[in-house]
């Protein structure tokens, strides 16, 4: 089983991406609070959300989004098609269909993880009003205070991407595996999919199967999105990006940033050689690596005598996709 494992880092130089309950007239960021010191965060949910409004952005021609459906009578409630056969979207991302007919559920292909500030940030709140003047009278009663909280840091994400369970649809009576519906079934049958019996498993041409990842991929490189925007306009596509494809889930990139005195992120060079010396046998690619030049400008020497090439991450991003073309074994 082979899986794209990585590790990239946003840098948000002022910013409010993800922002959780107002408290009275004050919008708060997300924070994960350890003792006194406060880590921002944006959650997985908003990251996939920003990644999925993206691929239908600049992607819609290559990118199949699945329709949602929210039933009425009030119920809190809203699921995909569920259709993973037709529709990229629920085959990368998952999904869970529960109706008077049935239930379906998909356990996501691609994971990621929460992204965290990499050091404890200072949480600025930002003191503002709407008071545009009546041109008539330059009456300003009725002035509206308002608040908002930004932070300055760096926020790192994990990410992996099962390929053996992309385009493969399982029908195996457990949470997260009834992949496919009758009417599922009925439309693998007459589309000849293949049958993986041990699996107990339908499963999309390679050919599909390769394109799927590579849209999700090149997508990644070119993510836009985040809360405040208008205020503190953020640029969300990766400044750093590690990745590999590895054997099994286990992410060999997990700790090799860390920050230095200044609480800026670098490249922990020893954990990178720990990885390459101890799990050498896991690593199936060669490393992909992207750094925008000005962001972790003085760990390009760390990279360069650890051997790893470095492009721009949007190139690295667009290599590995290129690739997955070439090594179609992985997805066996």
């Amino acid at each position: 089983m082979a899986f794209i494992t990585g590790l990239f880092l946003i840098d948000a130089p002022a910013s409010a991406l993800n922002n959780g309950e107002a408290d009275n007239i004050e919008a708060r960021v997300k924070t994960i609070r350890v003792g006194r010191q406060e880590f921002p965060y944006a959650s997985a949910q908003a990251y996939r959300y920003w990644l999925r409004t993206s691929l239908d952005k600049y992607f819609s021609h290559e990118w199949t989004s699945s329709p949602i459906t929210q039933p009425k009578g009030g119920k809190q409630q809203a699921y995909t098609a569920g259709d993973p056969i037709d529709f990229a979207d629920d085959d990368l991302f998952g999904y869970m269909r529960a109706v008077k007919e049935e239930t379906i559920t998909r356990v996501s292909p691609f994971r990621t993880s929460t992204l965290v500030s990499v050091a404890p940030a200072a949480i600025i709140s930002d003191f503002g009003v709407m008071a545009r003047v009546e041109k008539e009278t330059g009456d300003k009663e009725g002035v509206i205070l308002h608040q908002h909280q930004f932070y300055r840091t760096s926020l790192q994400g994990l990410f992996s991407i099962d390929l053996r369970s992309v385009g493969t649809f399982t029908n195996q009576i457990r949470s997260g595996f009834q992949n496919l519906g009758e009417e599922s079934i009925k439309k693998a049958t007459a589309q000849n999919l293949q049958y993986v019996p041990d699996l107990k498993a339908y499963r999309l041409p390679i050919t599909e199967r390769v394109r799927r990842v590579q849209v999700l991929v090149r997508a990644m490189g070119r993510i836009e999105g985040g809360a405040k925007q208008a205020l503190h306009y953020t640029d969300i596509t990766p400044a750093f990006v590690i990745m590999a494809v590895t054997r099994g889930g286990n992410h060999p990139f997990g700790h090799s940033i860390h920050v230095d005195s200044d609480q800026k992120p670098q490249v922990h060079a020893e954990s990178l050689k720990q990885a390459f010396n101890s799990l050498g046998d896991d690593f199936i690619s060669g490393v992909y690596v992207g750094r925008v030049e000005g962001f972790m400008d003085s760990s390009q020497s760390v990279l360069n005598d650890l051997g790893l090439n470095t492009f721009h991450p949007r190139q690295a991003f667009d290599m590995l996709a290129h690739d997955l073309a070439e090594h179609t074994d992985w997805f066996d």
